[in-house]
């Protein structure tokens, strides 16, 4: 493993000048700026000599994958193959597109666009946002201030009815109008919560499995709680290499960021894998020369179904995430967590949800998910 690295180093000057630019960037900039790598057409062609393929995933391998996560013996729908591709302005930084057929190891700081197809998408935020997040093992940003009623707002709204593979209470039985409230640990501090102040925009993360201090910047001593076994074999069967034992879902609104930082509490150098859904987001990574101190940046627009991986030399690159980009979740998630026509996906029409209906539209949710010990 490569020596510990230093949580409380600070940023570059120079990302930190290209993370305020883009977090200041109007769209039309945005669509214009052809520095931004975009994958959107990648079915047609490489969009510049700047990448190379190096990598392939078939698309049966996916599908079994695929099939198995959302626990059925066949699905449907076809797996497209998906490609990986390296920068040649930046080594051991790669990018991945699809369509192609060979299939060898990678390094470095990988991008594999399109990876989850629509069906895969609801399912796996459905596991996360209701089963997960009712789950009082993964803490959240709010238990800081807050007290969860996991119980009583468990025994008022719990439903029976099952949609995306999901059977339980989840927060979004509550009605929007509710006066269920999540009440301040310290009144005097802080005000209580009602379940739509929670769910709309005091709800910024939820970590799974190894439930990381932000204030001592270490994960605690004994038996983390168990990371979500099915989530945790859909990222082991893509990343073969990677044991999936923590993870930190974000939730983002237009307006959000996510400061320059690297991910160096783990006490493991294999890779990270981040997963997007949703809105479109600008990401940002650069790598410090040991010698120089010259960072060499690369800015992305990361889409819904998008999968990054940060390994190599990459594995500590500083990266962020300067803006959110309002209204541009695909329209066949916008709905969720009511229900959608999604091609491939199973054809039952719930209600159970339709008080919450297009929660997504504005929203981009991100699943970081790292190994923390060799």
């Amino acid at each position: 493993m490569v020596g510990k690295q230093d949580p409380n180093q600070k940023p570059p000057e120079s990302l930190k000048a290209l993370h305020k630019f883009y977090q200041k960037a109007s769209a039309d900039l945005l669509a214009s700026d052809t520095s931004v790598l975009d994958f959107s057409g990648l079915q047609e062609g490489l969009p510049s000599t700047r990448l190379r393929i190096v990598r392939t995933l078939k698309g049966p391998r996916l599908q079994e994958i695929f099939s198995r996560f959302e626990g059925c013996g066949e699905i449907s729908a076809d797996a497209d193959d998906v490609s990986v591709y390296e920068n040649a302005d930046l080594p051991g930084i790669t990018y991945a597109g699809h369509l192609v057929t060979s299939y060898t190891d990678y390094p470095g700081l990988q991008l594999l666009p399109s990876l989850l197809p629509r069906y895969i998408q609801r399912t796996l935020l459905s596991r996360l946002l209701h089963r997960d997040l009712s789950d009082p093992k993964h803490k959240t940003n709010v238990h800081f201030h807050h007290n969860v009623p996991y119980d009583s707002l468990a025994a008022t709204f719990s439903s029976d009815t099952e949609r995306d593979g999901f059977r339980g209470f989840s927060f979004f039985d509550c009605p929007p109008e509710s006066s269920s409230y999540f009440p301040a640990t310290d009144p005097g501090t802080h005000t209580s919560l009602t379940v739509a102040q929670f769910l709309n925009r005091k709800l910024r993360w939820m970590t799974l499995g190894g439930q990381y201090d932000w204030t001592k910047k270490a994960y605690p001593e004994g038996s983390p709680p168990r990371f979500p076994q099915d989530t945790a074999q859909l990222t082991h069967g893509i990343f073969e290499h990677v044991r999936p034992e923590a993870a930190i879902v974000n939730v983002y609104t237009p307006g959000d960021t996510l400061s320059i930082h690297r991910d160096v509490s783990e006490d493991s150098d294999v890779g990270l894998v981040s997963i997007s859904l949703g809105c479109d987001a600008i990401f940002i990574a650069g790598l410090e020369e040991a010698s120089t101190k010259v960072v060499k940046p690369v800015v992305m627009r990361l889409k819904s179904g998008d999968a990054v991986y940060m390994g190599g030399p990459s594995r500590y690159a500083w990266h962020s995430v300067p803006q959110v980009l309002a209204g541009t979740c695909p329209p066949w998630l916008s709905d969720w967590p009511a229900s959608t026509s999604v091609p491939g996906a199973e054809s039952t029409v719930s209600n159970r949800f339709a008080a919450w209906r297009g929660w997504m539209a504005n929203k981009r949710i991100n699943l970081n998910i790292r190994q923390m010990k060799d």
